[in-house]
């Protein structure tokens, strides 16, 4: 009878305890929680773990004692991963085609695009394109219905990969909430593990076969020019590009404070206040001044000249404004903030500009 070490007991009863009360989880959490308690969905979901773990130990007593076969309870094990990690996957495009992930409140959707959190920002792109989000559950689906082939499993385990490192990437740098990660994160243990059942035959395609795909018959010192070249001419190129970001230690957000107009200190006390509140300095000099709306701006052009500290603006927002602005530049100080002192339309202006960190 084939033995198997307990590392790898362990080892599978720990990943199938992890995918199903994932799985479980997840499942009773969308479609049950209106008659089952969380307290209670996770009692379930705890159970399939605790119970996977335990089977570890058991399956190593019974080994020793030589009853049961190991080489078939390890079969139902990898079956188990198999068919949870496919209805999962399955799962999840079907959940997309009915619009049950990427969903975002339409009330959010008119909201400005910087006071979103990362996540919703996230849902808001992917559901301005249905037919995107489709492709996507396409792909989730037919690499589950690969799993349930033994000809085409390895294919399906191998899309699975790019698949959850996409996820798990978006699901990091744009910070959705800790379970959404964990998830993502034991899909992709049990999609390596699975692969690392074929891991010689992995090895001897992808790194040890000759491919039909080849350069032509070239000296050995003319391929390491060719790599050369393919790795360093888009930053020699880049080195010879004008970048379009022109001043930036100007470049940012600022809010408005200390704004006086004509001596007389202005401050927005409502919404409807047409107060200046923001200023934007922007790549190629673009300048945005903002009357305490996003819909309510002035757009142009600035012209900086550091040696006199001294700016004036060409406006081409709204089409026939044509007021003045201009006037001295100046730290304020400390960094970050710039004192402004000049003339908009024909109104002296005076105001603190504070630099707002970018979100």
């Amino acid at each position: 009878m084939e033995k198997v070490k307990f590392s790898k007991m362990f080892l599978v009863c720990l990943l199938a305890g992890l995918l199903s009360a994932a799985v479980v989880r997840r499942l009773l959490a969308r479609f049950a929680a209106g008659w089952l308690p969380m307290t209670v969905i996770w009692g379930i979901a705890l159970l399939c773990f605790f119970g996977c773990l335990e089977y570890a130990f058991l399956w190593r007593r019974r080994e020793r004692k030589g009853k049961g076969n190991s080489a078939v309870t390890l079969s139902f094990f990898h079956g188990m991963l198999l068919y949870l990690l496919a209805f999962d996957f399955a799962s999840f495009g079907w959940h997309k085609i009915f619009h049950l992930q990427m969903a975002v409140p339409l009330g959010v959707l008119d909201l400005p695009f910087n006071s979103l959190d990362g996540e919703t920002l996230t849902w808001a792109y992917f559901r301005r394109s249905y037919p995107f989000m489709v492709a996507i559950a396409l792909s989730q689906m037919s690499s589950a219905w690969m799993l349930m082939f033994s000809r085409t499993r390895l294919l399906g385990l191998i899309i699975m990969i790019p698949v959850l490192i996409n996820i798990l990437l978006i699901d990091i740098f744009y910070q959705l909430h800790t379970g959404v990660i964990l998830h993502a994160l034991i899909l992709f243990a049990c999609v390596v593990y699975l692969l690392m059942q074929s891991y010689t035959s992995l090895v001897d395609y992808f790194f040890k076969t000759v491919h039909l795909v080849a350069l032509p018959d070239t000296t050995k010192k003319t391929k390491l020019w060719l790599r050369a070249v393919v790795v360093l001419l888009p930053l020699i190129v880049l080195a010879t590009y004008r970048f379009p970001d022109w001043h930036p230690q100007l470049t940012g957000k600022y809010r408005v404070a200390d704004l006086r107009v004509n001596g007389v200190p202005v401050k927005a006390s409502s919404v409807k206040d047409s107060v200046l509140t923001a200023v934007y300095m922007d790549w190629q000099d673009d300048l945005v001044l903002e009357f305490n709306h996003y819909n309510s701006r002035y757009i142009g052009t600035y012209h900086f000249n550091r040696d006199t500290d001294s700016m004036y603006v060409n406006w081409r927002y709204p089409r026939n404004f044509k007021a003045k602005f201009a006037g001295t530049f100046r730290s304020a100080g400390k960094p970050g903030a710039y004192q402004f002192s000049g003339m908009l339309a024909d109104d002296q202006v005076e105001m603190r500009l504070d630099k707002v960190p970018e979100p």
